[in-house]
This record gives C-alpha cells, sequence and structure tokens, in this order.
C-alpha cells in the first residue's frame, strides 16, 4: 500500500501557480497512490478554520484522501483541535516556524496536550535548526506520536555519502556537516512515537543511512505534493537500498499503523 503522510493543495508564498486539489486527485490515479493525507495551505497561511472547511471540502472528493487538521496557538488553537477531532479529521498539523511561533510558548504547549488528550498523531514543521529539539521538550510527558516536517537536514545526504567514502575525515567542515545526522538520529531515538518525514532526504544514500541507524519503522515517506514534487521524494524512497519489507514500512505501513489507531 502507497501512502503519502503529507500532500498540500492550494498556494504557497513565493510560488506563481495555485494547486488546486484537482492536482493531487489526478496525481492519486497517475502516482498509483492508495491513500494521500493533505490539507489546504489556507490553514497555515489564511485561517486554521477556513482551512478545516476547505479540506474537508476537498476530501468529500475523492475517498482516497485522509484530512489533516490544522490549529493556530495564537487564535483559537484549543477551539481548532476539538472542531478537528468532532468532524472525523485522522490527524493534525502544526506550523511554528511559517506562522511564527514557538512550541515552548504556554498557549502552544495547552494546543499540544489537547492533541494528546484526543489521541490525535501530529505532524509538525521543524525545518530550522533546533526546532525538533525545541518540539520534543514542548511535548514531552505527552503520549503522542510526532512525525517531523522538514527537518534541517539539507546537508544529510552530503554527510552520509562522504563518510560513506572517507569514514576518517578530520577537516573542521566534516564536523558541522555531522551535525545534522546526530541530532537527526538522537532525536528520533529519544521516544517510540517520533517519526520522521521522508520528503527532504533526497540526497546520497540519506535513507539507508536512517535505516540502518533508527530503523525503517521511523521513516514515512511524504511529498507536499501538488505545491512541491512528488518524482523526487517518491523516486528516493522506491529506489532505496532497502529491503521490500523496510520500504514497504517507510511507503504506506508506518502510516497506515497511526492512522488505525
Amino acid at each position: 500500500m502507497l501512502i503519502d503522510g503529507f500532500t498540500l493543495f492550494g498556494s504557497w508564498p513565493g510560488l506563481p501557480y495555485d494547486h488546486p486539489v484537482d492536482h493531487l486527485i489526478s496525481g492519486l490515479e497517475r502516482f498509483h497512490l492508495d491513500r494521500a493525507c493533505t490539507m489546504a495551505s489556507k490553514g497555515i497561511f489564511f485561517d486554521a478554520m477556513a482551512g478545516n472547511e476547505a479540506t474537508l471540502a476537498a476530501c468529500q472528493q475523492d475517498s482516497h484522501l485522509i484530512p489533516i487538521g490544522t490549529a493556530d496557538p495564537r487564535n483559537g488553537g484549543i477551539e481548532h483541535v476539538e472542531y478537528c477531532k468532532a468532524h472525523g479529521f485522522k490527524l493534525i498539523a502544526l506550523f511554528p516556524d511559517s506562522q511564527g511561533w514557538s512550541p515552548s510558548s504556554i498557549s502552544a504547549r495547552m494546543v499540544l496536550r489537547r492533541i494528546a488528550d484526543l489521541g490525535m498523531p501530529l505532524l509538525i514543521e521543524a525545518g530550522k535548526d533546533n526546532d525538533a529539539t525545541e518540539i520534543l521538550a514542548a511535548c514531552q510527558g505527552l503520549a503522542i506520536p510526532i512525525i517531523l516536517l522538514d527537518i534541517g537536514l539539507q546537508t544529510l545526504g552530503e554527510v552520509v555519502s562522504i563518510l560513506r567514502t572517507r569514514p576518517d575525515t578530520k577537516h573542521p567542515y566534516m564536523e558541522a556537516l555531522r551535525a545534522p545526522i546526530t541530532e537527526a538520529i538522537s532525536i528520533l531515538k529519544g521516544g517510540p512515537d517520533i517519526y520522521l518525514a521522508t520528503r527532504l532526504l533526497c540526497g546520497g544514500d540519506t535513507i539507508e543511512y536512517l535505516v540502518k541507524n533508527i530503523g525503517a519503522d521511523r521513516l514515512i515517506f511524504t511529498s507536499r505534493f501538488p505545491i512541491s514534487c512528488f518524482s523526487s521524494s517518491f523516486l528516493t524512497a522506491k529506489f532505496a537500498e532497502v529491503s521490500d519489507t523496510e520500504r514497504a514500512a517507510i511507503m504506506g505501513g508506518n502510516m497506515a499503523k497511526l492512522l488505525e489507531r
């Protein structure tokens, strides 16, 4: 089963074109996706409740779509979470970087606690240095599955490739490049319910390295299609040098288990 754990339709700042849900629905058949977890981008950049309503309306157009809700701790966050739970959302996503708030703030912690109380798996933006560490600290003591989106592994592929070919490299630049690997592995080892989205793991043999160090059961295939390119994320996961069992877990099995909770 092929499940895309995070797709996104609508507009995105800096991109010239809108990507309506029709593009996503047509992609389901074109890319042979069994399911796609999705949400409307207006929930990030305009209004969380309006975005949730748009997501529900879109998912009613195709049964293969699974709605991802969102909440904004700056304005009605807990109300947004409860709306999502009441309306059958399976997942909820938060965007601290895009919206300019901190996961460690009191309002954010209240939202995170409510998400945990309602038993909803959380996708959360973690694209900057130390974002993931701050998120884990804010979620300490909460029973909440966490999928880290866009974690800052831009150099991870380069690091892996260099370490594979020159494992004894001592250049200071290498020490800086090693940091993302160390942080990523430490974060995923920090708890049994922490997962890493694969969208930005497109360099070198990054997926293979992470499977070896933290296991295939901690990676979830995501593309952010149609706002982002599907093929780069998909082909990286499809042709990674891992076992068929590991590939099946990454490309759908792990997300299926979270959706069944």
